[in-house]
């Protein structure tokens, strides 16, 4: 296994790890409260909750940094159909199409955010969109 292999794979699991542990500590929230309160304290966050925010968003306020540097990203696959993307540093994701309109995405690693203009870390998410993600 080469470097990038190994420095992918240990990024990946060092993810894994932070959202299994963050997920015993952090009760979750009725759904309407997810919805109308998405401030958790995470770099840049959207409206999603974020299963183990108390952990999750304080490793992503401690290990994000501002870039003005997009990384390389290798697309595999069609962009029509089932794809995986690629990028420096460490990041993988995944869409597929769901046959109803819609995409499956799942993602890791060090992911890249236009509107903030930086890498947000770690960043794990598996999601059902209208368009495949690429960052």
């Amino acid at each position: 296994m080469n470097i990038v292999a190994r420095v992918c794979v240990a990024a990946s699991l060092a993810c894994a790890l932070c959202l299994a542990l963050a997920f015993h500590t952090y009760p979750r929230k009725s759904s309407s409260a997810r919805a109308t309160s998405p401030d958790q304290g995470c770099i840049d966050e959207g409206k999603d909750h974020r299963i183990g925010a108390t952990v999750v968003c304080w490793a992503q306020r401690h290990l994000s940094w501002k870039s003005e540097h997009e990384p390389h990203f290798v697309l595999i696959g069609s962009t029509e159909g089932t794809n995986i993307g690629l990028a420096w540093p460490p990041y993988l994701v995944y869409n597929s199409p769901d046959g109803s309109g819609h995409w499956r995405m799942f993602r890791i690693g060090f992911r890249y955010d236009r509107n903030w203009h930086g890498y947000i870390f770690p960043s794990v998410a598996w999601k059902r969109l209208s368009n495949p993600l690429r960052y």
